[in-house]
């Protein structure tokens, strides 16, 4: 057999293209890497299978033995476990950690070879008497070996397994009953060089202490033609889910009357402009202030998700730099090189915060939006603000300032602007503060 898993079709053409999904992502993180299609399709669903069972050592033939052993050390180990908390039944998830395990096995596995080399160099001078030796102990130590070697790469895959899982709930979101529209399938790539960057990891623990964003969002109404959320309870029959149909009439009649009807949960969103973020990465901005203002920034942008509205972010010193936008049905990798930008920048330079709130104006006047905008500037500068002239661009732009001021304050800034907050502590709390703002 080809495999070494029960009850896998290895000619179907679903089964083959999960495995094959691993083996192009890994070609293309590691071009030299060679890896069969087989033992990608095992680690796939021994990652996504409530309950994968190996096939008896009896079934495998001796050329399949390594794959074997591979995949029941896995199996059995409880590193590997633990990774099957986050890939059960979720196909993004196995494919994703199922490709940084295969890269992980690689790299032991080379890694391995080379410590084989070096020692047989050593004793290049041993004499024909110790083969026999040798060749009886050398099948059962290389099958030790490899089972070190997997359980090497399942311990470096788990460093990484959290933070991919919440990378993919940050971009899909965490509601139930509400299917995904961003697919992240064709982004495990762009996924697995992002999850090793530590600023990402610290980023995601600043969000993980703050509530789901979409328990604060007021900008939606009840709606009976509206977009399905979720589901209710009621007597509405419109919005009646379908299974409901399924009752013979009486209980039907009767959960009707008891208005116990299971309903969809429809929304109207109301409309609202964007939310523009002026992020400081002056040099003062150091240490946990730029983590905490990119977590924020973070923030913002899943409250424009929740809330159907463009998000745009640009980061400023003595100079504007370049602003990105998410539009309003954006794609996973649109998302994705937005948070690589905000990981990527680094604290440095002066602070010029008049030119960039009217570089932001300007953004928002020239696009479509006519509702009123959002423009949040996180700083920790105290320079003085060329007053006169900000608010005529803010009305222009029809904006509201709303000035975020990191461990300082400024007098300037705080009589025009639309709210005012001032941070000291750096928590979850200053945080939701800021989200909430923008209503």
């Amino acid at each position: 057999m080809p495999g070494v898993l029960k009850n896998i079709d290895y000619q179907d053409p679903v089964v083959r293209y999960r495995g094959q999904k691993i083996v192009d992502n890994l070609k293309k993180l590691v071009p030299q890497a060679e890896v069969k299609l087989d033992l990608a399709i095992d680690v796939y669903y021994s990652l996504y299978l409530p309950w994968p069972i190996v096939e008896d050592i009896g079934k495998v033939s001796l050329t399949n033995i390594e794959h074997y052993e591979t995949i029941k050390t896995a199996l059995n180990d409880e590193e590997f476990k633990r990774l099957r908390y986050y890939t059960i039944a979720d196909a993004f998830t196995s494919t994703a950690i199922g490709t940084l395990f295969l890269m992980n096995l690689l790299e032991e596995l080379k890694s391995e070879e080379e410590q084989r080399g070096q020692m047989g160099v050593g004793k290049a001078g041993g004499g024909p008497q110790d083969q026999p030796q040798e060749e009886s102990e050398g099948e059962g130590k290389k099958t030790k070996d490899l089972r070190t070697v997997v359980k090497n790469a399942l311990r470096k895959t788990m460093e990484h397994a959290e933070t991919i899982k919440e990378l993919q709930h940050f971009i899909q979101g965490y509601t139930a009953g509400v299917g995904h529209t961003l697919d992240l399938d064709d982004d495990v790539v762009k996924t697995l060089k992002l999850v090793k960057n530590t600023d990402i990891k610290n980023i995601l623990k600043f969000l993980m202490r703050i509530p789901d964003v979409r328990s604060i969002i007021k900008k939606k109404i009840p709606y009976q033609r509206g977009e399905i959320e979720g589901y209710t309870i009621g007597s509405d029959i419109e919005r009646i889910v379908p299974t409901e149909l399924a009752y013979p009439s009486i209980y039907l009649y009767a959960k009707l009357a008891e208005s116990k009807l299971i309903l969809y949960n429809k929304v109207l969103h109301m409309s609202i402009g964007p939310i523009y973020v002026l992020l400081d990465k002056s040099g003062s901005m150091d240490g946990n202030k730029i983590l905490w203002a990119k977590a924020t920034a973070l923030a913002l942008l899943m409250r424009c998700r929740s809330e159907k509205r463009p998000f745009y972010i640009r980061f400023f010193d003595s100079e504007p730099y370049k602003v990105m936008k998410i539009k309003v049905r954006a794609k996973p990798s649109d998302i994705l090189k937005v948070i690589e930008y905000i990981a990527s920048i680094r604290n440095g330079g002066g602070t010029d915060i008049s030119k960039s709130i009217i570089t932001a104006c300007n953004d928002i006047a020239k696009s479509i939006s006519k509702d009123v905008s959002d423009i949040v500037l996180i700083t920790d500068g105290e320079d003085r603000i060329a007053k006169s002239l900000v608010k005529k661009s803010l009305a222009y732009a029809k904006a509201r300032l709303i000035s975020v001021m990191i461990m300082g304050d400024n007098a300037d800034l705080k009589e025009i602007s639309y709210k005012y907050f001032k941070v000291v502590n750096l928590s979850a709390k200053e945080m939701l503060s800021v989200i909430e703002a923008s209503d």
